[in-house]
C-alpha cells in the first residue's frame, strides 16, 4: 500500500512559494519604475513647457557669405516661433539685417557681403514660441572663410641662359605669407582672370600679337581659346561663378584678307560644348566696337560700352537682347555687394540700377584733401555714398608729390594709405567684391618700364591690402593687377 501524499514532502511546496513571491517582487519594481519614469517624462514635460524656444540647428552657406550679397542664416528651433523683428537680432561685428519666420524656421538676412575670415555672433533676444510665452535666446557663432589673392609678376631679368625669365601668375590668401603658389606662368603675361576652378590668361608672342589660354586648377592641358587671327586681346572680364569670359579683338594691322576686328568684343563659355566664343554684336546685330565692357556681379549679364558711349546690358546666356542705359563718358565697375553700375560723366557721376534702370545722381560729401591737393581716380564704396580717392599732395620744400588715398563718407574724411616711402608713388587701386579692402598697386622709386605693349607695368611693383574698416594695411604682394580690379 502507497501511504504517500504531498503533506509528506513540504519540500516539493518550497520553490512554487519562491516562484510566487519573485512574480510579486518584479511587478512591484515593475511598477515602481513605471511610475518614476512618468513623474520624470511628466517632469520634464513641465520643464519644457516653461521654457521658451531652444536652437535645433544652423545653416549658412559660409563659401557664397563672402562673395555674394545679402547672404542667409537660417535658424531652427524646437518649436513653432512667433514674428521675429530685426531689432531682436544684434551681429558681432555691427552688421544690418533682416528676418521672418516659416513655423520653427528664422532666416536672418545680412545686408551686403560678409566679411572675410571673421568671428560672427548673431543673437536674438525674446524670442517666443506660438503654444506658450515663456521666451529664450537663441545665439549662434560661425567664422567666414579667407579667401584666394591673385597678383601678376612681371620679370624683366635672363636667366645663366640669356632668355627672358617667365612671368608668373600666383595665389595666396588675406592670412597667407609671403607671394603665394604659382597657378601659371608664361614668357609674357599680359593679363588675367580669375573663376572659381580656372584661369584665363592673355599671353603675348614676341611679335605682340595675343593668345587667350584657360588653365585649370585641377590639372590637365591648358585650352587655347580660338581667335579670329593674328591681334590684340583687351578688356578681359570674367564671371567667376558662371564660367564666363569676354574679352575685345582687334585684328593686326597685317591681316589684310578677311574681316578686320576693331575692339570686338566675345564672351567664351567654358561649360560650352563646342569650345567657341561668341561675338557680341550690336543692334540689329550688327558688329559693334567697343570701348569697356563687364560683367554684373555673380550673373552672366554683361554691360558694354560701343564706341559711340551708350552702355547696354546684355543676357549672354539668354535671348541676348540688348537693353540700353544710357549714354556716359565711363564705365567706373559696381558699389560692392550690389548691381548698382558707377557712370561717369563731366559733370557728375550717377549709379544706374539694373534692376529698372533708374540713374541716382552721385552728390557727394567734399574730401579733406580736396583744397590742398590733386584729385585723380574715385572709387564709390557704397550706395551711401561713401567713397576713396586719389591724390597728389606736394610736401614741404621739396615740391614732391606724394600719393595719398583719402575715405570720404557725409561724415568724416581721413587718409587711408599713404606709401611706405615718399618716392613711391600709386598707380592704381580698387576695392575688393565685399568692401573690406582696397587693394593698392604702389611703383617703387628704382621701377623701371616693362614695355609692354598692353598694360604696361614696372619693375617691383607691390599690391598691399588695405582694411578699410580698421584702418590697418598690414598684408602686401609682390605684383600688380589683384585679381580684384579685372
Amino acid at each position: 500500500m502507497n501511504h504517500e501524499s504531498s503533506a509528506a514532502h513540504p519540500a516539493a511546496a518550497a520553490p512554487a512559494c519562491s516562484v510566487r513571491l519573485a512574480v510579486r517582487r518584479f511587478r512591484r519594481l515593475f511598477s515602481v519604475t513605471i511610475a518614476v519614469l512618468f513623474l520624470l517624462v511628466a517632469g520634464l514635460a513641465v520643464a519644457n513647457f516653461g521654457q521658451g524656444p531652444r536652437l535645433a540647428s544652423a545653416e549658412i552657406n559660409l563659401d557664397a557669405s563672402i562673395v555674394r550679397g545679402n547672404p542667409r542664416l537660417l535658424l531652427t528651433a524646437n518649436q513653432p516661433l512667433t514674428e521675429v523683428v530685426a531689432g531682436q537680432v544684434t551681429v558681432s561685428p555691427a552688421t544690418e539685417v533682416s528676418t521672418s519666420v516659416t513655423d520653427r524656421a528664422l532666416t536672418v538676412q545680412f545686408a551686403g557681403i560678409l566679411r572675410y575670415n571673421t568671428v560672427y555672433t548673431v543673437r536674438v533676444t525674446d524670442v517666443a514660441s506660438t503654444t506658450q510665452d515663456a521666451t529664450s535666446t537663441l545665439e549662434y557663432e560661425f567664422t567666414t572663410p579667407d579667401i584666394d589673392i591673385y597678383a601678376l609678376q612681371r620679370d624683366s631679368r635672363v636667366d645663366d641662359a640669356g632668355a627672358k625669365r617667365p612671368d608668373t601668375v600666383r595665389r595666396t590668401t588675406l592670412q597667407g605669407r609671403g607671394d603665394g603658389d604659382i597657378v601659371f606662368s608664361a614668357p609674357r603675361i599680359q593679363q588675367y582672370v580669375a573663376l572659381e576652378d580656372h584661369l584665363a590668361a592673355v599671353t603675348l608672342a614676341e611679335d605682340d600679337t595675343a593668345t587667350l589660354e584657360v588653365v585649370s586648377f585641377a590639372g590637365g592641358d591648358n585650352v587655347q581659346v580660338p581667335v579670329p587671327g593674328a591681334g590684340v586681346i583687351e578688356n578681359l572680364a570674367a564671371s567667376p561663378s558662371k564660367n564666363l569670359i569676354a574679352y575685345t579683338f582687334t585684328s593686326a594691322p597685317a591681316e589684310a584678307a578677311g574681316r578686320l576686328y576693331d575692339r570686338t568684343p566675345f564672351v567664351y563659355d567654358l561649360t560650352e560644348y563646342s569650345g567657341l566664343p561668341v561675338e557680341v554684336t550690336g543692334v540689329d546685330g550688327l558688329p559693334m566696337t567697343v570701348k569697356d565692357l563687364g560683367f554684373v556681379p555673380d550673373s552672366t549679364s554683361l554691360v558694354v560700352q560701343n564706341a559711340g558711349q551708350t552702355l547696354f546690358l546684355i543676357d549672354m546666356l539668354g535671348d541676348a537682347a540688348l537693353t540700353p542705359l544710357g549714354e556716359h563718358d565711363e564705365m567706373r565697375g559696381f558699389v560692392p555687394g550690389t548691381r548698382a553700375l558707377v557712370v561717369a560723366d563731366p559733370d557728375r557721376g550717377s549709379t544706374i540700377d539694373l534692376a529698372d534702370g533708374a540713374v541716382t545722381t552721385l552728390d557727394l560729401a567734399p574730401s579733406l584733401l580736396d583744397e590742398s591737393a590733386y584729385p585723380g581716380k574715385l572709387v564709390l564704396l557704397s550706395e551711401q555714398g561713401r567713397y576713396a580717392r586719389l591724390f597728389l599732395q606736394e610736401t614741404g620744400d621739396s615740391n614732391q608729390l606724394v600719393s595719398l588715398i583719402a575715405l570720404t563718407d557725409a561724415a568724416d574724411s581721413s587718409v587711408a594709405f599713404t606709401p611706405a616711402s615718399d618716392s613711391s608713388r600709386v598707380r592704381d587701386f580698387c576695392v575688393s567684391p565685399n568692401g573690406q579692402y582696397l587693394a593698392v598697386e604702389t611703383i617703387p622709386e628704382a621701377g623701371l618700364g616693362d614695355t609692354y605693349p598692353t598694360m604696361p607695368a614696372f619693375s617691383g611693383m607691390t599690391t598691399t591690402l588695405v582694411d578699410l574698416d580698421r584702418g590697418t594695411s598690414s598684408r602686401s604682394v609682390s605684383g600688380f593687377l589683384p585679381d580684384w580690379c579685372v
